[in-house]
């Protein structure tokens, strides 16, 4: 071929790559230039209040306006299923949490979404360890105690949960495996009755959030250990379940996600404005005081972390046969 008509050719390949290229670019950084909607998976309350709380502080950093969805029902996968066949252009986002996108793909035989594929996550803004309970008038005082009990009478023992699957649930399975115990599950439907049925005796052990130390301040409840790495500082007086010997340790989180499939851009802004969203003081303080650990494990990380969980679940679920169907 003729060098000059080469290198003719070669000039106008590169000119019809730039120029088909050129629109993504633009639109990567012209993003947002319109409201976004937020799917949050429950309906309001306190974790929606959560939500929106960290979303109104990235609607500022980003210059426009986050509008919430509630969209609640099924166990979190009517929302969750919504995002994941949502327009990949950065306009819809999501709440998750590990009830939807660990519990349910690990317990279900069917999910309408496959949370290792379709998902594109943002931000895990969020970490709320448990408190672990007995009933102030149990005669149980001490975790040590009620190990000993369980072991002492296996199968005799019940727990109580907020439903099979849910993160109280899942928790609670795997602190009674790292005890090496054999409880018997007794499934509610929310917290407040499960709490109700831990103060009248009708089941001897509870996980419950932070929120139920009014209880054990009013003298109902017996908080036995916490579940975090270290105590909380709004109960110091707690003990950790590590530090009594049981190497457990599990908590609920919410996070931000967006569907598969994002330009690399648009997901570096949405990101970047998420993790500084966490951070903002306003919200630090505000966690802090109602037990809520601020965090700001973003992108790969914190993908890493729902296979993680995924996988582990998965491996428990082995020996447990739990089932959400």
């Amino acid at each position: 071929m003729n060098p000059c008509l080469r290198l003719l050719l070669k000039g106008l390949l590169k000119g019809l790559l730039i120029g088909l290229a050129a629109p993504a670019l633009v639109g990567a950084q012209s993003y947002p230039d319109k409201p976004i909607t937020l799917i949050v998976p429950f309906p309001p309350g306190i974790v929606d209040a959560n939500a929106r709380l960290v979303a109104s502080k990235a609607s500022a950093i980003l210059g426009q306006p986050i509008v919430v969805r509630n969209m609640a029902g099924a166990g979190q996968r009517i929302g969750t299923e919504a995002l994941a066949k949502a327009p990949k252009d950065g306009y819809t986002l999501g709440v998750v949490t590990n009830a939807g996108v660990v519990a349910g793909p690990a317990l279900a035989a069917r999910m309408p979404y496959d949370a290792s594929r379709d998902f594109s996550y943002l931000v895990l803004a969020l970490e709320s360890h448990y408190l672990i309970n007995a009933a102030a008038n149990s005669g149980i005082k001490s975790l040590p105690q009620l190990v000993d009990m369980a072991r002492a009478s296996p199968d005799k023992l019940r727990f109580g949960s907020t439903g099979i699957g849910t993160g109280f649930h899942v928790a609670t399975e795997q602190f009674v495996k790292s005890a090496g115990l054999k409880m018997l599950h007794i499934p509610y439907k929310g917290e407040s009755p499960l709490l109700q049925d831990l103060i009248g005796g009708q089941v001897e052990m509870a996980f419950s959030s932070l929120a139920s130390r009014s209880m054990a301040e009013a003298g109902r409840l017996t908080m036995l250990a916490y579940t975090g790495e270290a105590r909380s500082p709004l109960l110091p007086q707690v003990p950790t379940a590590k530090e009594l010997g049981i190497a457990h340790v599990s908590s609920g989180w919410l996070g931000f996600a967006a569907p598969a499939g994002l330009p690399a851009a648009v997901r570096e802004r949405l990101i970047q404005a998420f993790s500084q969203a966490a951070r903002d003081p306003e919200i630090v303080a505000k966690f802090t005081k109602d037990g809520i650990e601020p965090r700001s494990l973003a992108g790969d990380a914190f993908d890493a972390r729902v296979r993680r969980e995924i996988d582990e679940l998965r491996e428990l679920n082995k020996e447990l046969k739990l089932s959400l169907e």
